[in-house]
């Protein structure tokens, strides 16, 4: 997309969250089995809130200094992603 857009100065990125304490998840982030996991599995050991995390990014994309960046795979995730970092399955 971002090749194709390119042409039209059109910039093409996306943003992948990791899991965030929020309205939505707010029973889930009550149980405890979930913090041993995030304890073990995310570098930097947090769950997070959309804002600052999320909204900073999106600031940083809708912001005239990142009209140069076009193409890119924004992960927000406190690491989760990260190799190396080991699977749910594993711990």
């Amino acid at each position: 997309m971002a090749i194709q857009l390119g042409k039209h100065k059109i910039r093409f990125n996306s943003i992948c969250p990791g899991l965030f304490k929020s309205e939505i998840t707010e029973g889930l982030m009550k149980k405890d089995w979930l913090h041993n996991v995030t304890l073990k599995m995310i570098p930097l050991r947090d769950r997070g809130t959309s804002d600052p995390a999320m909204t900073s990014v999106i600031r940083y994309l809708i912001h005239d200094s990142s009209e140069y960046v076009t193409g890119n795979v924004f992960i927000v995730d406190a690491g989760a992603t990260l190799p190396g970092v080991p699977i749910f399955s594993s711990l």
